[in-house]
């Protein structure tokens, strides 16, 4: 038998591919990795849905009839839970399934979207006879958040809503709002804290007056009806000259704001709301006190809003007491004035015995507002001067939480060094 040869290779190898070869199937390779990894995460990013909100604005009825048309895949939202004011919302519609109960409306729309549709009646008194929102032949004043009712939903994990804002408006009428002017397009609605987005904030719609300015980056609209005397350019002005000073304080105060002012019957106060606020026209924008509506409204614009349990004295203290801070440091009042408007709080808060009450009005914020100068000044000894009042309203507006005594206190012993016992005195029923 002839002998056996045994070879570890090939009799012959195959061709090498070309250079070009190997960079198109590595250049292949690569586009079917990225078109893998593409899809990976096209399926694991939630996706967004998007909603358009719309309302037309009929004087004759005195109703909004308002549509929020949802465009979605996936099934990204598949539920809605409408907190409703059963004494203004009514004419509820919708595709796909719809359950009102308790003050609750229920809506799991179709997987592709669709609309939820519903009235609201807009004219709204106070229980002291003057009105929050009104609509008459000439103009409509309301908060949007009113118009589009706050909502729960149950979506996709992670999914979030994009959301724009149209409306439908009378001949001759135009709309200011918290996005801008409506002018026909659609008005992006944005609220980074939110995976709902919803409109919020004071709307002006009708034959209005409106003055614009730009200070120290904000852009100010002061809007009013034409014919109600509000003194548009006195308002501006005193934005103009107060505004730096109140950013001082509150440095993220909104990139825009809106002033919206009407005359009887609309309630005869002022009422802030996102980027936005409402000043009766006969309201003085600096009264005999020394305090500002406009300002204290701003600085609840800026950020404190919220009052825990038995805290109102503190959020309205506050807004008095910068109200009253910010006219003195921008130069609008000298010292003496100043000094001047302390004591007539002081005088006015004599009959106090307790801050924690329900109503945080009149007498009550006055002596709220001179218990904070106490602890302004008690910070700023402490201290040496390093920290104030200032440094405690700025995180309490920056935290964007519920502000309570607690805080309050914390907040101003952690500037000040050490306990301050001027909060042992102050007249409260129960320290929380």
């Amino acid at each position: 038998m002839p002998p056996l040869h045994l070879s570890l290779f090939p009799a012959r190898l195959p061709p090498r591919p070309s250079a070009r070869r190997l960079r198109a199937l590595t250049l292949g390779m690569l586009l079917l990795t990225l078109l893998a990894a593409g899809q990976a995460v096209a399926h694991a990013e939630p996706p967004n849905y998007d909603i358009h909100y719309h309302a037309r604005l009929d004087p004759e009825s005195g109703e909004a009839q308002v549509t929020l048309r949802l465009e979605q895949s996936r099934h990204a939202l598949r539920e809605a839970r409408f907190n409703i004011d059963e004494h203004r919302h009514h004419g509820f519609e919708g595709d796909g399934e719809l359950v009102e109960s308790d003050g609750v409306v229920y809506w799991r729309p179709p997987a592709e979207g669709g609309e939820f549709r519903l009235r609201l009646t807009i004219d709204r008194q106070r229980g002291t006879g003057g009105y929050d929102a009104r609509i008459t032949p000439e103009w409509a004043l309301l908060r949007a958040d009113h118009l589009f009712p706050a909502a729960r939903t149950r979506t996709l994990a992670g999914a979030s809503a994009r959301a724009t804002l149209s409306f439908e408006l009378p001949a001759g009428w135009s709309l200011e709002s918290r996005y801008g002017a409506w002018r026909g397009e659609a008005l992006v609605v944005e609220d980074p804290e939110r995976r709902f987005v919803r409109p919020t904030g004071w709307l002006l719609a009708g034959d209005l007056g409106v003055r614009r300015d730009r200070v120290v980056g904000r852009e100010l609209v002061v809007a009013a009806p034409v014919g109600e005397g509000v003194r548009r350019m006195d308002a501006l002005a005193l934005l103009r000259w107060t505004l730096p000073a109140l950013l001082e304080i509150f440095p993220d105060f909104p990139e825009r704001l809106l002033v919206v002012s009407a005359s009887d019957p609309m309630w005869r106060g002022g009422l802030s709301g996102p980027e936005s606020l409402y000043l009766h026209a006969d309201r003085p924008l600096i009264n005999e006190r020394g305090t500002s509506t406009l300002l204290h409204e701003l600085v609840h614009v800026a950020g404190i809003i919220q009052p825990g349990p038995g805290a109102g004295w503190i959020v309205e203290g506050l807004a008095d007491y910068f109200s009253l801070a910010v006219l003195h440091r921008a130069g609008v009042i000298g010292d003496r004035r100043h000094r001047l408007s302390l004591e007539t709080l002081a005088a006015r808060a004599e009959g106090v015995r307790r801050l924690d009450t329900r109503n945080a009005g009149g007498a009550v914020t006055a002596r709220a507002v001179i218990e904070l100068a106490r602890i302004d000044a008690a910070i700023r000894e402490a201290s040496e001067g390093q920290y104030a009042l200032d440094d405690v309203a700025r995180q309490l507006a920056e935290a964007r939480e519920p502000i309570t005594y607690t805080r309050l206190r914390t907040l101003s012993e952690s500037f000040a060094g050490q306990p301050l016992p001027v909060f042992d005195e102050l007249p409260l029923s129960r320290r929380r």
